[in-house]
């Protein structure tokens, strides 16, 4: 699932806190330009948060251009891969067992 610019008014703490109160534990990342996550996938239910740059994301099949301010939430044994844009991108990622 999908939303865009759900975060957008939000600062970063207030971001995590509310990752939180959705019950994930977050972990800050950064990726550089062009690095790739290669398709996999995993029981668990995976949450991102776009802080800044971006990333296109395919899950299912279906590609997502994720930027500062997004959601993307990937349930659990879907099948998914990144690729992270020019500008790099840093970003929550957390996941739990729904």
């Amino acid at each position: 699932m999908y939303y865009k610019n759900f975060y957008k008014e939000l600062s970063e703490k207030e971001i995590e806190k509310s990752i939180r109160i959705d019950g994930f534990d977050p972990i800050r990342f950064s990726n550089r330009s062009g690095d790739v996550y290669r398709l996999h996938k995993h029981p668990e239910t995976k949450l991102l948060a776009f802080l800044k740059g971006g990333m296109c994301v395919t899950v299912a099949g279906k590609h997502v251009t994720c930027r500062a301010g997004d959601k993307l939430i990937i349930p659990g044994n879907t099948p998914h891969s990144a690729k992270v844009d020019d500008d790099g991108c840093k970003f929550f990622w957390s996941e739990k067992i729904l």
